[in-house]
């Protein structure tokens, strides 16, 4: 990156070209459960907003003689009450991961339901695994965006959730426990997807050892597969290690071969075009897309509780031979 940022700015540019087109790629054969048209489901295709727009606001750091940023790419639903307030959803993405695009369909999908999206990046490059910093920075990110680029658009008092994967839970599972953060904004839920509690080559941080300071105030959600080779156990044992919170709940999504629905660790991915996979089908707008925005109606737009806490969470729809798809869920 050269001093004054120009090809950070190509970049965001190409990105939120990207996120604009509504025209997403799409697997070639979608597979599974096909995307509801109920209304009242989260993971459904009826959308109350029906366009958005993209920017991105860099919050830039100094440290010795480097200059870096977090770069935060935001969704903001427009058509068709473009001067509402919204709740925030503050999305930390995995290591090697961190492209917008990568996760579009999603990003698409929450914003659409009613929500802004916030797309943090505070990671700085493939040899960096300083998780405490990037979590400081992660706060940071969402606590700056919206008040300098989104206070008229968010509700007042700001109303935020988390949706973290890989690394991502990991700086958010940190991110939680730091309250005396001056930017930090308390989520009401966390949503933590293929929490990998992988420390990197050089780094110490261990979001597990440190759970319990969690604020029990906290809703955390642990969402792991049951084919994911790389997070393996650390889902289960950030889910054992949170016992002084008020509510925390573990859904396993269950791979079901005769489907091609493989719940490994890159199942969240929503661009059919990356290098790792990732296509769009059943376990999206079923489970991801679904919990989801269930548990931010719940929190935010007097939802029910039954789609992201309750009954709903597991039903994983129905397939083209009839066959109903469960996924677990505790307690």
């Amino acid at each position: 990156m050269d001093l004054f940022g120009q090809k950070l700015r190509q970049r965001q540019k190409i990105l939120v070209a990207a996120l604009q087109n509504s025209n997403s790629r799409r697997a070639a054969a979608i597979t599974g459960p096909q995307q509801s048209h109920d209304p009242d489901n989260p993971g459904s295709d009826v959308y109350l907003y029906l366009s958005y727009t993209v920017g991105t606001h860099h919050v830039w750091h100094f440290k010795f003689f480097a200059i870096y940023p977090t770069t935060i790419t935001y969704l903001l639903p427009t058509a068709p009450s473009p001067t509402s307030t919204f709740p925030v959803v503050a999305v930390s993405p995995g290591k090697f991961l961190d492209n917008p695009t990568v996760y579009n369909e999603f990003l698409r999908h929450v914003c659409r339901k009613g929500y802004i999206v916030l797309f943090v990046d505070s990671d700085t490059g493939p040899l960096d695994c300083e998780h405490s910093r990037m979590a400081g920075k992660f706060l940071e990110g969402v606590q700056q965006t919206i008040q300098r680029k989104l206070s008229r658009q968010t509700n007042n008092p700001p109303q935020v959730a988390w949706w973290g994967h890989s690394m991502g839970a990991k700086v958010q599972a940190i991110a939680a426990q730091m309250t005396r953060n001056r930017f930090y904004q308390r989520p009401a839920a966390v949503i933590a997807n293929h929490f990998s509690n992988d420390k990197g080559n050089f780094c110490n941080d261990d979001a597990l050892a440190t759970a319990p300071n969690i604020p029990p105030t906290i809703r955390y959600s642990v969402i792991q597969g049951d084919s994911d080779d790389i997070a393996k156990t650390d889902p289960r044992a950030l889910y054992d290690r949170m016992t002084q919170l008020n509510f925390r709940q573990l859904i396993t999504v269950v791979t079901y071969p005769n489907l091609n629905l493989s719940a490994d660790h890159y199942a969240p991915l929503t661009d059919p075009g990356f290098p790792v996979g990732g296509v769009t089908n059943g376990l999206d707008w079923w489970l991801y897309w679904k919990v989801a925005v269930g548990i931010f109606n719940f929190h935010f737009k007097n939802g029910s509780d039954k789609w992201g806490y309750g009954s709903e969470r597991t039903n994983g729809g129905t397939d083209s031979a009839g066959n109903k798809v469960t996924h677990l869920a505790e307690p």
